[in-house]
């Protein structure tokens, strides 16, 4: 049994000064100023802030391992862990655009992540392979295919969890789209040249977010709006956002942050292999990428992926004054939690706020610079 001790707490929506969190069994207990016995063991937050641990719905890899090689749970735990030291307690591992035989292997090694509660898995993305080609990035062109039925049998084999799926409205059906929400997936549009219009009818059959808002997506035009106009444009759908720098500029963010409101919007990192390592280069697919400068690039300069943590992205977002502190902090947790429902009754966890019976995950931050002085995943101090 834990107890923080003067907290200036985030609960997720307001700040309240000098609470105590009573930490059992994994929950949250209670939120109080009583007094705490011997039996509870203390943490004395010394009036810095403590938040809900940070959830990450785009985690590519993490430690020296890539999701898309990684077909061992120990690889798993060890890109679980490498995120859990930088105060992402929750994530979606995320599969991108591959060969199709790879995806059957990841799927049976991430549904037994799940069956064996590793700490911080509680969801799949998708990113991919149903996607425009001409928006790829540094996904690999031969992979992108169209949806077939033995496709979507093999995404009826993931377990229940938490499910983001990355598509190009305009290069699947609207079958497939129905079929996808029909089966309690979380779907998203990328890597796509989608119009307006194409968006606009994707949000009204369902389409929940972006990923990576205003990378590979159409951009807002004199004359087409494209994807990013239909996000602003309409209140539903949420966006991911990669907030280094380097996928998009913190002015065009602020931009973007006074067209609607900052609970629209999440912080993703998109990370890669050599997040929490030394290493200054990796491979995707058999393509080398260098670690340049805090970015991650391939010897043309497409972007792959990010060398972001969710904290990181928290910093540079108060740094550059996007939006306020409370708001900062719902972007890298609350926000995403309101977004896939992790936040309401389900069989995995509730996360995203500190409140009684939600998941005790974490994190305590220097109310000064936003350093991280402690994580706590389920309970367990991490560091």
């Amino acid at each position: 049994m834990l107890c923080i001790e003067n907290a200036l707490l985030f609960d997720g929506e307001v700040f309240k000064k000098n609470k105590k969190i009573f930490i059992k069994d994994k929950k949250i207990h209670d939120i109080s100023n009583k007094r705490s016995s011997k039996k509870w063991k203390t943490i004395d937050a010394k009036d810095n802030i403590v938040c809900p641990g940070f959830i990450d719905i785009q985690v590519n890899g993490g430690g020296g391992f890539f999701f898309n090689d990684a077909i061992s749970i120990e690889d798993i735990k060890k890109i679980s862990l490498t995120h859990a030291k930088f105060g992402t307690t929750a994530f979606l591992p995320t599969f991108i655009t591959d060969n199709k035989t790879k995806l059957p292997k990841f799927i049976q090694t991430f549904n037994s992540a799940l069956k064996q509660k590793i700490p911080g898995i509680i969801g799949i993305h998708l990113e991919g392979p149903f996607i425009n080609s001409d928006k790829k990035g540094i996904h690999a062109v031969e992979h992108i295919r169209s949806p077939t039925d033995s496709d979507f049998q093999e995404l009826k084999k993931i377990i229940n969890c938490f499910k983001v799926i990355t598509i190009a409205p305009e290069k699947v059906s609207k079958e497939f789209i129905n079929i996808l929400l029909k089966n309690n997936f979380n779907v998203f549009a990328g890597h796509t040249l989608a119009t307006f219009d194409e968006m606009q009818n994707g949000i009204n059959l369902g389409i929940k977010g972006i990923t990576h808002l205003f990378n590979a997506c159409s951009q807002l035009g004199s004359r087409e709006p494209g994807v990013i106009g239909a996000f602003i444009l309409n209140e539903k759908p949420w966006a991911g956002i990669i907030a280094d720098g380097y996928h998009v500029s913190f002015d065009t963010l602020k931009v973007v942050l006074k067209a609607k409101e900052a609970k629209k919007f999440i912080l993703v990192s998109d990370a890669m292999a050599p997040v929490g390592t030394k290493l200054d280069k990796f491979k995707i697919y058999t393509k080398e990428i260098f670690v340049k400068e805090g970015k991650y690039i391939d010897k043309s300069g497409t972007l792959a992926g990010s060398a972001l943590t969710i904290h990181q992205a928290l910093q540079n977002i108060l740094q550059h004054k996007l939006v306020s502190v409370s708001e900062a902090l719902q972007m890298t947790s609350t926000n995403a939690a309101d977004c896939l429902g992790i936040n309401k009754k389900n069989k995995i966890g509730l996360k995203g706020m500190i409140l009684p019976n939600f998941d005790a995950d974490i994190v305590i931050l220097n109310k000064k610079n936003f350093n991280l002085l402690n994580v706590i995943q389920l309970g367990e101090v991490i560091s």
